[in-house]
């Protein structure tokens, strides 16, 4: 790697909680040890089940963890941006396998270092090792954070959360969805005209109004009701 580009990946990695309060000198040399992998839109980086023998940063763009189940159906497990650890919860285990698919949503740079060089690192400095472990638990949280959600919420009740969330984001009753419908129905694991229907009931109900990925909270007790209800 060309200096210029190992000072872009370093600034990037040192904005990870990973390497928060980590001595700038022994990120550098982190980085040395690694090499880059770069992708363009919608390409997958790896697949379920492909061995984990790396620690696989996310060093630039933004990717998707996928879950295909054996119908075919696509569910969205995480959406990444940079920079960003990957399976970190899973690097160590006696498996060591990536649980998801992860694909481009965009151009991305990625970083992968030899596991047992990341070890080394990990042994030699306690700041890095502390992040990494409260790393590896906010991430446990997240994934049953999301376990819940796609089991135990309806479709409606995510919409309705997603909708409370962007009013929260702008503090205003109309909102820009950041995502498409394609992307959101794979992040509520649901199918594209599943929910569409909901949308179109939500208006029927004059509970909403939209235009493109606009959208206007005209009931916003509705809104909140459904999306806090357990």
């Amino acid at each position: 790697m060309k200096s210029e580009e190992i000072g872009r990946i370093v600034h990037s990695l040192s904005l990870c909680v990973c390497f928060e309060n980590v001595n700038t000198q022994l990120i550098i040399e982190l980085v040395k040890l690694g090499h880059t992998e770069h992708y363009g839109a919608k390409e997958i980086v790896r697949t379920r089940g492909e061995e984990c023998d790396e620690a696989l940063f996310l060093v630039d763009g933004e990717a998707f963890g996928l879950f295909t189940n054996p119908d075919g159906r696509v569910l969205q497990i995480d959406h990444m941006f940079a920079p960003k650890l990957l399976a970190s919860a899973t690097m160590f285990s006696s498996t060591s396998k990536y649980p998801v698919d992860v694909e481009t949503a965009r151009g991305s740079l990625f970083l992968s270092i030899p596991k047992e060089q990341f070890i080394k690192f990990l042994m030699k400095d306690e700041t890095l090792l502390k992040n990494f472990l409260r790393y590896i638990s906010d991430s446990f949280e997240f994934v049953t954070d999301r376990f819940y959600e796609i089991t135990m919420k309806n479709l409606v009740q995510k919409v309705c959360a997603y909708l409370c969330q962007l009013m929260d984001q702008v503090n205003d009753v109309v909102v820009t969805m950041n995502m498409t419908k394609e992307e959101l129905a794979r992040e509520f694991g649901a199918t594209r005209p599943a929910l569409s229907r909901v949308f179109t009931e939500l208006e029927k109900l004059g509970v909403i109004e939209t235009e493109g990925k606009r959208v206007k909270i005209i009931d916003e007790r509705y809104i909140r009701d459904y999306a806090y209800m357990y």
